[in-house]
């Protein structure tokens, strides 16, 4: 039984949350919440992004391994090239393509060769392609990157120029970057955003 005695006029007050102090609990509360979900939503668009890269390098990877590989082509021969088109008219797709010889590959992405096409998904798209020659970085809407057997040296082309390194930057609908570095070399690396993908 709850103690209802008063001394000299002071009754104890009932426990409990006033009107004040629940709303200042619940503005905590959700402020908390919301900083959560943003920075979730940041965390998980990073994430998506940085997979994305990979998955770009692992593509340019794989026509690397078709070009210096015996594996047979459409016309039932081994002897043709295999590479990647990064075209910014379509910035949420590229595609891998079969480098058929007449009578050698032409080491450029031509009508009818396309093998597949990748998309690009969640908004994230290839926002900025920079090829190097000497020293400087020339941006370009183009390029075709192509193997041909046997070295295992890419053929960086654009607009009939060859290039020394290609660096595909890709963005995300919140503002992040990644870059894909494609040395001639053969090499293939990611890499977080700089200027170039500014």
């Amino acid at each position: 039984m709850p103690n209802t005695t008063c001394i000299a006029g002071q009754c104890p007050k009932d426990k409990g949350f006033t009107l004040v102090e629940l709303l200042v609990s619940v503005a905590i509360f959700t402020l908390i919440t919301t900083t959560a979900v943003f920075n979730n939503a940041q965390f998980n668009g990073n994430v998506i992004l940085s997979n994305l890269a990979y998955e770009i390098a692992l593509s340019v990877r794989q026509a690397q391994f078709y070009g210096i590989t015996v594996k047979q082509s459409s016309s039932n021969t081994f002897d043709a090239g295999y590479g990647i088109n990064f075209n910014l008219t379509t910035p949420s797709s590229y595609t891998l393509f079969e480098d058929r010889p007449n009578p050698t590959p032409n080491k450029i992405f031509d009508a009818g060769e396309g093998i597949e096409t990748y998309m690009l998904r969640k908004g994230n798209v290839i926002s900025r392609i920079c090829l190097t020659q000497t020293t400087t970085c020339a941006q370009v809407n183009s390029v075709d990157i192509s193997f041909v057997r046997p070295n295992p040296d890419a053929f960086i082309r654009s607009g009939g120029t060859s290039y020394s390194k290609a660096e595909l930057c890709i963005s995300s609908p919140l503002g992040n970057k990644r870059k894909v570095i494609i040395e001639s070399t053969g090499q293939i690396s990611v890499a977080a955003s700089d200027s170039v993908c500014n």
